[in-house]
């Protein structure tokens, strides 16, 4: 009996289906999300924070929602996006209360319960475009809200949990990813990868942004860190170990 439900225990992130639940928790930090839209577009704002923290307080991932962004923006370089019955300005994906005002469209999405909204015109016009068109309560998960976002909107989700993936699974500088706006229009998610394995594309000067907490803070002081220097998330080889521990020891004896 045991051995049976271990088999079928829920997953933390996806539905039986495989799909991605729009409520739960945010699987990246703020340093991996903000590091990743750089690498995107070295002009883009730092908002990782903004979304993690008012994503949190309506137990929505604020993460994927910042990959919504992402999307919408193309990098943030499209001027406006958003819902096909409300578009968003360019800065309203950096204006807090424009923020929780899409926090607040998901909620209502996959919560089914009123906005808890500030009594504002936008908030009661979301509400009740929400409530004639039926769709309140019936968003869990991100490839749900296909042909309800936009009026496109057949792979709308996958496309958006596919970078979200990307993300995650980045390995920080050293490593591009790019995604093609061709092929999104295209294949609609298809996201395209640009792997530049373990060195630093030719011409592009090493990048200390990435470098977070004491630890790596002090060893960048004494010259321990490599070139390229790497995220602050990515996972050490043996190898890679082995030549700090063998610096550290020519440093002893000199």
């Amino acid at each position: 009996m045991a051995l049976v439900s271990q088999a079928f225990r829920r997953h933390p992130d996806l539905e039986p289906t495989g799909k991605l639940t729009l409520l739960g928790q945010a699987r990246c930090s703020a340093e991996r999300m903000n590091a990743y839209l750089r690498r995107r577009n070295a002009k883009a704002p730092t908002l990782a924070e903004l979304y993690l923290r008012v994503g949190g307080r309506y137990g929505l991932r604020g993460d994927v929602v910042f990959c919504q962004m992402v999307y919408e923006t193309r990098a943030w370089t499209r001027a406006q996006s958003g819902p096909s019955w409300s578009p968003f300005m360019l800065e309203h994906w950096a204006d807090e209360q424009a923020v929780e005002r899409l926090m607040r469209i998901l909620y209502a999405f996959a919560g089914g319960e009123p906005m808890p909204g500030d009594g504002s015109q936008a908030d009661s016009q979301d509400e009740e475009l929400l409530r004639r068109a039926g769709w309140r309560g019936t968003v869990t998960c991100w490839e749900d809200l296909n042909g309800k976002w936009s009026e496109r909107g057949d792979r709308y989700g996958q496309d958006i949990v596919a970078i979200w993936r990307n993300m995650k699974e980045w390995h920080g500088e050293g490593e591009v990813f790019r995604v093609a706006e061709e092929e999104l229009e295209r294949e609609r998610g298809e996201e395209i990868r640009l792997r530049i394995g373990g060195r630093v594309a030719r011409g592009q000067a090493s990048d200390w942004s990435s470098i977070h907490g004491e630890e790596m803070i002090w060893l960048k002081e004494r010259g321990l860190l490599p070139v390229p220097s790497p995220h602050p998330e990515r996972t050490v080889t043996w190898g890679e170990l082995a030549a700090l521990l063998r610096r550290m020891e020519k440093q002893g004896t000199e």
